[in-house]
């Protein structure tokens, strides 16, 4: 079963895009994760009825709210596409306060680990070697691949960077656009804004988009990625999709709402 995880801010067309496209949707929420299969929701999020008959929760918001709903600030995706494994972190362990809450916020491809490393959790430090280290060799590899490790002084760093590929990145921080581009990753420098984030003045590249696989007439299980809103509205909307689409990737978007940072799409096959 493909899966994907998103806000439960993510739009009604993203959504129902995703479905369409055979995903099981679970929804990201202040106190937990519910999808179709969930039985009693409220029980999965802890909410209980007080003395009026009013639901109230019963778990503790660890994040700063207008975070609370986001998918990269308590799981990590590690790899893209078939390769994608997923690493769900302890919301005990994040705190309102940065860097508390930035300890899963990291980009994982085949090729590059980048994230403020001093900050990232260990549990998930492992879990990446060990998914690393699980990964088939590519014709051409030697016995030994390598992970470039890279320390930012960024720790959002999921936010503000989309991983297009294993050696392609859209990025709108310089703190990670210039230590990827010494190790020899292609990278797309953009612009800030024009992106909508609840509670700030402005969201981020990264935390708007996921790579998914998609069907048409023509190609099964193309490569694809898939931004919450309207990307046409970006300043550098050209140079983002001939980006992309130079790597036979797919660009979709939905033109009927605002671009917006919901904490990434992140899919598992």
């Amino acid at each position: 079963m493909k899966k994907v995880y998103v806000s439960r801010l993510a739009g009604k067309s993203l959504v129902g895009f995703l479905a369409s496209q055979g995903y099981e949707i679970n929804t990201v929420t202040e106190y937990g994760v519910i999808n179709e299969h969930t039985s009693d929701i409220d029980a999965a999020l802890g909410l209980e009825k007080d003395s009026d008959g009013v639901l109230k929760p019963t778990r503790p918001v660890h994040v700063d709210p207008r975070i609370a709903t986001h998918p990269d600030i308590y799981m990590c995706q590690l790899g893209l596409w078939n390769e994608a494994g997923l690493f769900f972190g302890d919301p005990e362990k994040l705190a309102v306060a940065y860097p508390q809450d930035i300890i899963y916020n990291a980009v994982c491809t085949r090729n590059y680990v980048v994230h403020l490393m001093e900050q990232t959790d260990p549990e998930l430090r492992d879990a990446i070697m060990m998914w690393h280290g699980s990964l088939q060799r590519q014709p051409g590899e030697g016995d030994h691949r390598e992970i470039k490790v890279l320390g930012v002084r960024q720790g959002y760093t999921r936010c503000m960077c989309l991983p297009v590929d294993d050696n392609s990145f859209i990025v709108s921080d310089e703190a990670i656009a210039k230590p990827l581009e010494n190790q020899g990753a292609s990278v797309l420098r953009i612009s800030r804004g024009s992106i909508k984030l609840q509670g700030f003045d402005t969201g981020f590249i990264g935390g708007t988009a996921g790579n998914i696989y998609v069907s048409n007439d023509e190609v099964t299980d193309q490569r694809a990625i898939v931004f919450n809103g309207d990307l046409t509205v970006h300043p550098d909307f050209k140079a983002i999709t001939e980006f992309i689409r130079s790597r036979n990737i797919l660009p979709i978007w939905f033109e009927d709402y605002a671009l917006e940072d919901i904490g990434s799409i992140i899919a598992v096959e």
